[in-house]
């Protein structure tokens, strides 16, 4: 009956991979703030991956913060509001990763009847059953934190057959610029262990690593001392320590640095008997089974140098951009690229208007040259693109063939397979955009494929 905590040698991942510079030096110091209420939020039905959530409140109604106005389905996820106030018709809105959304909007009002739902612990929690627990996490509107936003019920509820040994907590955060998993870390190592212990009696595993990046040491020792301290079940708690290097934090390559163990082209990890969560899931998987409490907020970093003050800031999801760099002082001049994410895998935006979603861990707001600005030169066969594939796949060989429109003879070169890192366009010293060719080459393969199956 215990919990052990030991990180042993840094590992890491086996091909490719790049050291791009870390850029965290402007948030990792500042401890997570929280923003004032925002006037207004909006809340997109679609957040996460599944079927869009149903909305069960109507215009004009008043809501708590806290309360559920929106019902997630079989396969999607519950919203709350996450502000008290009013609530306005439903319409479409900008979105961060569409182009527009179906969004519910709360406006904030005050006063009498407008008191935040208070979530009291159960003090019962540690003995729920594994059903009551996926129940609680399902209710609270829980996705993955780190990114993917995948309904984490849905993840933890295993195929049948499904059989599990370790269960990975990825702190790794290894895209530039990005500090918020890392000040969660330092701010809550308890509540990251104690999900990880929820996570495991549900999933039936005995082992639980937490990865974390040789450059967090601080992050770290936090984590094993909360380790340390667990005393429940049988459940063994470890920090592993993974190298520094991109992309250290994508599942693939996390598995392999911390188990040893190769995933196979396009499977999950459950193929190799692991699953993944991210460290901000764990906290919120730990609130939810404690206390009962929805998913309201998430920590952002605004960061950059086009933002005045860079920070690390918890906010109410549906906070509009336009409202984090305002509370960050403002743009510096120059401001060229505003991303949501990191500046390797994210999406860049072209207004502020769009809400924070539950997926959305950073935004960072680039000066300079934007890239392919200057346009791009054309393929000159250094295969350094290949060397950095974390995969092994040959960018190269698709983009030139996506060049002269022969996208379907790409998948042999692994287009397919790609997860959009963007090492091999960070290396190209042509400034190719190797990342879009492979989007396009995927695309017109998914579309052929789903051509054959309706035959």
């Amino acid at each position: 009956m215990s919990a052990t905590a030991t990180h042993g040698s840094v590992k890491t991942f086996g091909k490719g991979g790049i050291h791009p510079g870390p850029n965290k030096g402007m948030t990792s110091g500042k401890p997570i703030e929280d923003i004032p209420p925002p006037k207004e939020v909006r809340l997109p039905l679609v957040q996460h991956l599944g079927e869009p959530a149903t909305m069960i409140v109507k215009k004009g109604d008043l809501v708590r913060r806290g309360q559920k106005i929106a019902d997630g389905g079989a396969t999607g996820a519950p919203l709350h509001a996450t502000i008290s106030g009013k609530v306005k018709p439903l319409d479409r809105y900008p979105h961060p990763t569409l182009v527009m959304s179906q969004a519910i909007v709360i406006t904030r009002t005050e006063g009498e009847g407008t008191e935040e739902l208070e979530f009291p612990e159960d003090p019962a929690w540690r003995g729920v059953s594994r059903e009551e627990a996926l129940e609680r996490i399902r209710e609270a509107g829980i996705v993955g934190l780190g990114g993917a936003a995948f309904p984490t019920f849905r993840k933890l509820t295993l195929p049948e057959g499904v059989k599990l040994d370790t269960l990975i907590l990825n702190g790794a955060e290894c895209e530039p610029y990005l500090t918020s998993d890392y000040r969660i870390m330092l701010a809550h190592p308890v509540e990251i262990v104690e999900g990880a212990m929820v996570m495991a009696r549900i999933l039936g595993v005995k082992r639980a690593i937490i990865g974390v990046e040789s450059d967090k040491p601080e992050a770290a020792a936090k984590l094993e001392a909360a380790a340390a301290g667990a005393e429940r079940g049988d459940v063994k708690i470890e920090v592993g320590m993974c190298q520094a290097r991109y992309p250290q934090g994508a599942e693939r390559q996390l598995v392999h640095a911390l188990t040893g163990r190769v995933m196979p082209a396009r499977a999950l990890p459950s193929a190799v008997r692991v699953l993944v969560q991210n460290v901000a899931t764990a906290v919120a998987v730990h609130d939810a089974v404690r206390y009962r409490k929805p998913l309201l907020d998430r920590v952002v970093t605004v960061t950059g140098p086009g933002i005045r003050e860079p920070k690390n800031v918890r906010v109410p999801i549906g906070t509009l951009l336009a409202d984090l760099v305002a509370f960050g002082g403002g743009f510096h001049k120059g401001v060229t690229r505003v991303v949501a994410g990191g500046p390797m895998m994210g999406r860049s935006l072209p207004r502020l208007d769009i809400p924070v979603i539950k997926g959305l861990n950073g935004l960072v707001l680039l000066t300079g040259v934007s890239p392919f600005e200057g346009g791009y030169g054309p393929c000159i066969g250094c295969t350094r693109c290949v060397e950095a594939c974390p995969l092994g796949l040959e960018p190269d060989q698709v983009s030139v063939r996506v060049e002269a429109g022969r996208q379907l003879e790409t998948e042999p070169f692994g287009a397919i397979d790609c997860y959009e890192c963007g090492c091999c366009t960070y290396v190209c010293p042509s400034s190719r955009p190797l990342v879009q060719f492979m989007q396009v080459a995927k695309a017109s393969l998914r579309r052929a494929g789903e051509l054959r199956i309706r035959k």
